[in-house]
This record gives C-alpha cells, sequence and structure tokens, in this order.
C-alpha cells in the first residue's frame, strides 16, 4: 500500500481536510402543502414539505424566503447574521469574486435557495456551482452518516446539532394552520420572537456543527472533487419529466383508489374507509384471525404468501396495490417537476452509498424504477406488443401472437390508453391499471424539446470486475470473448452446450428457459449467497430449495478463484487489524490499520475506510473462526452501529466499489466531452443532446477508455439506443 499512509495524509482518494467559508440557511416555505380552505394539508401523505418535492421545488415555490442564513469566511471575524431587510453579505461576496470555496452541509439545498430565492429575490449574485463543497459528502465518501446531527455525534465533536432548535425550526419553516384565537397561517417574528430568536441561536449552531465535522472528515481527492462537480452539474441539470402522462395516471390512480375503497368498505362492513387507515385494518384483520402488527411493503408479501381467509387476503391486496411504486412514484413525479419546465432537479446523492461510494437516488428514486408491466404478446402478423389477455391485436385485430417481453415498446403503446384518463379504457386494454403504469413509469422521463435521449450501459460489469480481481481465468475469457456470462454459467450448470442458447434465442427471439439459472447464479453466487440468497433472487419460481443449495456448490466448484478471494481478503483484513501499521494484500487488494481506521486500497488507488474494526472468534460451520465487527452505517436503519463482514462482503465492497470508479471515470468523461448526462444507473448513463448531434457509439468508447490501473480489463459498453423516451436497454 502506498507510503502515505504512514504520514499526515490519508489513503488515496482523500486528503487533509482544508478550513473553508461556510454557510447555513434557514427557510420558510408553503412548497409540499396545500390549502384546503380551512386547513393545511401534506401534498403527499407522510412527506410534508421539503420530503415531498426536493430541493428543486421547494426553492423554486414562490411562497420560499429566507428566515435566516448564518456564515463564517473564517477570517477570524467569527459568524455572520443575515436576514431579508439587513445589508446585503457583501464580503461573502468578495469572498466569492476571488474564486474561493464555500461549504455547506447537504450544499445543494444552500446552492438552490442561493440561486433560486436569494439571486431572484434579494438580487444577490450567481453562486458558481464549482465553488461549492459539501461537508455530507465529504462524511458520506468517509463512511460515515451523512446526517450531521449523526455524523457529529458519531465524531464526539464539541458542537453538536441543538436538537430543541431544530424542533422550532421545523415548526417556523412551515405553514400553521388558525385556531379560534390566532387566525394567521404562518408564525413571524414579531409573533413569536423568543421562537425566532431560538432559530438564529439554532442556525449559527449548525454553522459550528457542520465546521467540526468538516475539520474530523478529509477532503476528497483532486479526481473525486471532479466526479462530486459533475454529480452536482447532473443534479441542477435534471431530467424531462412528460407531465401530460403522470397526470393523467394520477387521474386514473384517483379512479382506481375510489374503486378500491368502495370495496374495501363493502369487504370490511364498513370498518375500513379507504386504503390507508391502517390502524383500523389491522383491527379488522384482527376480528379474521389476522395478527398484522406492521402492514409494510416488507411485510404485505410474506403475509399474501401464508394462509389467510379470502375477504382478509382481498383487504391486503387492496393495500399493497394502492401502495405500490406505480402510486408513489407518479406523485412524487408530479410533486417535484419544475413547472416552468417540466424537470425534475436533485434526484442523486454523490456517494449515498457506505463503503462503495455508489449514487443512491431520492425523491423519484430513478435507479428503482419497476421494469415490467401486465404480460404482453407480439402480434405475428404486424409485430405490434399488447397485452395478453386483449385476445386480438388493437392494430391490425389479429388473432395470432407470440409471447414478448414488456420493454420500450409495449410502454408507447400504453401510454395513449393513459391519456385518455379512464380508468374503465385502460383495464379494458392493459388489465390491471396501476401495473400498466408502474411499466411506464420509466418511460415518463423524456427528451426536452429538440433532444434526444441516448444510452448505452457497461456489460456485466461487477461480474467482469470480480473476475478481474479473482483472476478467474474462464470467467476472463469470456469477458475477452462473446461476454455471455449467464449463458456459459447455466451451460456448466446444466451441461448444456453453449451453443444451444444462441440457437434458441434465433429461433424464437427469446431467451432461452435455462439462461434465468444462470442469470440466479451469477447475483445470488457471486458474494457468497446460498439457498436463500438464490430465492431472492427468484429461482424459487423454477427449482426447489435442494436444486438450489445444489447449484449453489457447483458453483463454487467452477468458480474456485472467487472463492479463493473471499477467503484471501478475509485472512488478509483479520491480519491487517492484529497488526495496526503493517500491509497486508491479496492480489490486487491490500489492508491497512491505520489510527483506529481500516483501510482497503482499491486497484484505483481508492481506499475503503472501515472504523473502529475489531477480531472477534464466533462458532461458525461447527468450529471457531475469526470474525470482523466494525462500526458503520446500517445500509436498512441508516444508523451508526456495529457491523459485521466477512469474506464474501468484503469481496463485493471492492467489486462494486471498484465498478463505481470504472463508471464514475466514465461519467466525468461523458461530462467533459460535452455528452450532458440526465440519469444514470450502477452502470447506464442516459444523456440528452440535441437532435442529430452525438452518438450512442460515442458514448459506449468514452464510457470503456482504458484506466491506468486496469488497462487491459474488458471493459465494454452494450445494449446501447436512441429515443425520446427513456427505457431500459
Amino acid at each position: 500500500m502506498t507510503d502515505h499512509l504512514y504520514g499526515t495524509q490519508l489513503p488515496a482518494g482523500h486528503s487533509v481536510s482544508t478550513v473553508l467559508a461556510s454557510g447555513d440557511f434557514e427557510t420558510y416555505s408553503e412548497a409540499g402543502f396545500i390549502w384546503t380552505g380551512e386547513r393545511w394539508a401534506a401534498a403527499k401523505k407522510g412527506s410534508p414539505g421539503i420530503a415531498a418535492v426536493g430541493a428543486w421545488s421547494y426553492s423554486a415555490h414562490p411562497s420560499t424566503e429566507v428566515l435566516v442564513f448564518r456564515y463564517d469566511l473564517k477570517d477570524g471575524a467569527g459568524l455572520r447574521y443575515w436576514r431579508p431587510g439587513c445589508p446585503p453579505p457583501a464580503e461573502l461576496f468578495q469572498h466569492l469574486a476571488a474564486g474561493k470555496l464555500f461549504e455547506a452541509t447537504n450544499s445543494f439545498f444552500e446552492y438552490v435557495i442561493w440561486s433560486n430565492v436569494c439571486v431572484r429575490r434579494y438580487g444577490w449574485p450567481a453562486l458558481p456551482l464549482d465553488q461549492v463543497r459539501d461537508v455530507a459528502a465529504k462524511a458520506g465518501a468517509w463512511t460515515l452518516p451523512r446526517k450531521l446531527e449523526h455524523a457529529a455525534n458519531v465524531l464526539e465533536t464539541s458542537e453538536r446539532k441543538d436538537t430543541e432548535g431544530h424542533r422550532v425550526m421545523l415548526r417556523l419553516s412551515k405553514p400553521r394552520n388558525p385556531t379560534k384565537t390566532d387566525d394567521s397561517l404562518r408564525h413571524t417574528r414579531e409573533g413569536v420572537p423568543g421562537d425566532f430568536a431560538r432559530l438564529d441561536a439554532y442556525c449559527a449552531d449548525d454553522v459550528r456543527a457542520e465546521d467540526a465535522v468538516s475539520a474530523r472528515c478529509p477532503d476528497l481527492s483532486p479526481y473525486e472533487t471532479r466526479v462530486f462537480l459533475a454529480d452536482q452539474v447532473i443534479n441542477v441539470r435534471g431530467v424531462r419529466c412528460d407531465r401530460e402522462a403522470v397526470d393523467a395516471s394520477l387521474a386514473i390512480i384517483e379512479q382506481a383508489a375510489a374503486r378500491y375503497n368502495v370495496e374495501l368498505q363493502h369487504v370490511t362492513g364498513g370498518t375500513v374507509g379507504t386504503a390507508d387507515e391502517l390502524d383500523k385494518m389491522k383491527a379488522w384483520l384482527l376480528t379474521q384471525g389476522v395478527n398484522a402488527p406492521e402492514i409494510t411493503k416488507d411485510t404485505l408479501p410474506v403475509l399474501l404468501a401464508s394462509p389467510l381467509p379470502d375477504a382478509a387476503r382481498r383487504v391486503l391486496q387492496i393495500r399493497e396495490l394502492m401502495g405500490s411504486l406505480s402510486v408513489k412514484k407518479t406523485r412524487s413525479m408530479s410533486l417535484m417537476m419544475d413547472p416552468r419546465d417540466d424537470r425534475i432537479r436533485g434526484l442523486y446523492t454523490y456517494a449515498g452509498a457506505p463503503r462503495t461510494w455508489r449514487w443512491s437516488g431520492g425523491g423519484v428514486q430513478p435507479q428503482n424504477l419497476p421494469k415490467d408491466g401486465p404480460d404482453v404478446v407480439r402480434c405475428v402478423r404486424c409485430s405490434t406488443v399488447h397485452w395478453s389477455g386483449l385476445g386480438y391485436c388493437p392494430s391490425c385485430f389479429g388473432t395470432h401472437s407470440k409471447p414478448a417481453k414488456w420493454g420500450i415498446e409495449a410502454a408507447e403503446a400504453c401510454i395513449p390508453a393513459l391519456l385518455t384518463r379512464s380508468l374503465d379504457i385502460v383495464e379494458s386494454l392493459w388489465g390491471d391499471a396501476l401495473l400498466a403504469i408502474a411499466g411506464c413509469l420509466r418511460s415518463f422521463f423524456i427528451a426536452g424539446p429538440g433532444c434526444v435521449l441516448r444510452s448505452s450501459d457497461l456489460s456485466s460489469i461487477e461480474a467482469v470486475v470480480i473476475a478481474e480481481l479473482a483472476g478467474e481465468t474462464w470467467r476472463q475469457e469470456v469477458f475477452r470473448t462473446h461476454g455471455k456470462i449467464y449463458e456459459m454459467t447455466a451451460s456448466k450448470l446444466t451441461h448444456t452446450p453453449f451453443e444451444e442458447f444462441a440457437r434458441y434465442k434465433a429461433e424464437t427471439g427469446l431467451d432461452h428457459p435455462q439462461r434465468a439459472l444462470g442469470k440466479v447464479a451469477e447475483l445470488a453466487s457471486s458474494f457468497g449467497g446460498w439457498g436463500k440468497a438464490w430465492a431472492k433472487f427468484g429461482a424459487a419460481e423454477f427449482m426447489t430449495e435442494h436444486e438450489m443449495e445444489v447449484n449453489s456448490s457447483k458453483w463454487r466448484k467452477q468458480s474456485p478463484m472467487i472463492v479463493a478471494l473471499w477467503k484471501g481478503l478475509e485472512t488478509a483484513a483479520i491480519a491487517a487489524i492484529e497488526n495496526p501499521g503493517q500491509c497486508y494484500r491479496y492480489r490486487q487488494l491490500a489492508y491497512q490499520m491505520h489510527a483506529n481506521v481500516l483501510y482497503c486500497q482499491l486497484p484505483s488507488g481508492r481506499a475503503i475506510p472501515y472504523h473502529a474494526p475489531h477480531v472477534f472468534e464466533e462458532i461458525r460451520y461447527d468450529k471457531p473462526t475469526k470474525s470482523i465487527a466494525y462500526m458503520g452505517v446500517d445500509s436498512q436503519s441508516k444508523q451508526w452501529r456495529q457491523q459485521f463482514t466477512y469474506g464474501a462482503k468484503l469481496a463485493e465492497n471492492c467489486t462494486q466499489a471498484t465498478a463505481r470508479d470504472i463508471f464514475a471515470a466514465g461519467i466525468v468523461r461523458l461530462e467533459d466531452a460535452g455528452y450532458p448526462v440526465v440519469l444514470h444507473t450502477h452502470d447506464e448513463p442516459t444523456c440528452e443532446l440535441p437532435e442529430g448531434v452525438g452518438s450512442v457509439e460515442e458514448i459506449e468508447r468514452l464510457m470503456t477508455v482504458p484506466l491506468p490501473w486496469c488497462p487491459d480489463w474488458p471493459v465494454r459498453a452494450s445494449g446501447g439506443w436512441s429515443g425520446q423516451r427513456y427505457r431500459k436497454g
């Protein structure tokens, strides 16, 4: 591992922390709320205010204003104070005009408030985006909690977030409902001066807390700063949404809700009025002998898979339908769209995934869009894709069809039905209306006027990376030739000739049925998954639990170098923890302890930090075994707590982090080459370009330029497309 681990600098990907000017806005807005004529109501249940509409639409709302702004130029003069009516913060303007930097926690919010409120309402100069830095990005990259309060608690800084002040802020930042004694619709400085004094102090405490956290978190490296700034540009650019289709879908959702709620009332004898009345639903279910203490997206499939009375099953089915992604994401799209240009902005969080630094999604969460809609077929006569339950082709009225997959053709055929805004029409043509909306959601993202979307994706990038990290030669050969890892894995597991997969595809137009086995095997087994992991990826649909275990064992025997990678990484990590300061390698990866942090240095030079690690002994496979624990952000609860890891999990971290580094390099190249990215997942960038400009081939070339640290890896891009609507390649 590089020598700078032993000095004052930190591993590649980080540097020591730089003291920067910093600041924090506290604001008021009615964005995310609806005035009913008598009181304010949240526009989206459970997500009032900014949580419902996102930072950009919140800042662009005409009611949004600054309550107080506190900032520190780090010039020895301490914290400054500004609010509307005060002289402009001229010293801060001069600081920025000189090209100096400014940081905040979740700086995208500060940037959009400055740009959409302060510039527009108060006449401030523009804030250059490339001069803004984010404390939350530093904390996330350091695998600490992104929330200021949690990061300060973990670091045990002397400055902490004021929890009581936070409650005051929440009250003053949103409208209030009138009472018999006070009909005002918001709190004012004149009405509650004590609360506003507390808000001013709270804002100052926030600046001090973010300064304390920033000082303890290393800066991003110059290269990672480029990645971060590209992320910010993408978030500000946003992506256009098809408002007409979204509004029509919402109308259909409302019709479906009314119909389902009538059915719900009938089934429950009037006990449950709507699918949102969960407490009443739980109480009614108890009368049916069903104990459901939690009714969530995670518990509903489990409940529905158990034996249930017919009435209880139907009630839970209705709840599942009305809580589906099609309902939630359509509402989020509507609320997050900027009415000025129908674009949704601020969809991505840099280093949102702990350790790997992969992006996470917010609001609509474009990385988690449904892939499927109703079952569809393709007309043999005219090739039109339509709902399988229709019985005839709506284009040529032919009655002969063959199986097809839901995709862009189906979505483009379905959207005209949605635009009728009629539940009855959609159900008659596509069956389940909510499932049809779900299938069209990704296609609601569209190119702007005069533009086209162009996209491609890195082919099986995680499989390529783990093959290279492990040195699994047959897998490396697959990716250096045809690249069909799912088919090759299925061939090895079933002894089906590899050529049979290509023959079947050529004759039927569909993937060979056994390809699904290869796909599940790769997704479930590469990081140590056994039978249960196979079931999670859908194996239970076509094999027994015993068959899953047999195939898991076969997969491991066919991939001995990947199994060796798991063991090699675990051994190196344990040795590094037990021998601080010493570096232990396994192939291209290295572990070393430094200041109570275990670093795993990746081939890119970036290091994954594991805080406060220790080795303990547990019984594994009936014998004492050394295991690893460390402190980190739990992926489910988002809380800072003890985590446990093992060889396959370490391999997963290294693989996903390395794949992310390859993808991030491609994103930077695209932006530098004038290919504006508007959407991206872990392996797929989508660019918006003027019609006739650019090409899919150029996107693929830019995404796969060899990197100095992996010059001969078989990184390829495929599945490219161009069109007006977003699709899965």
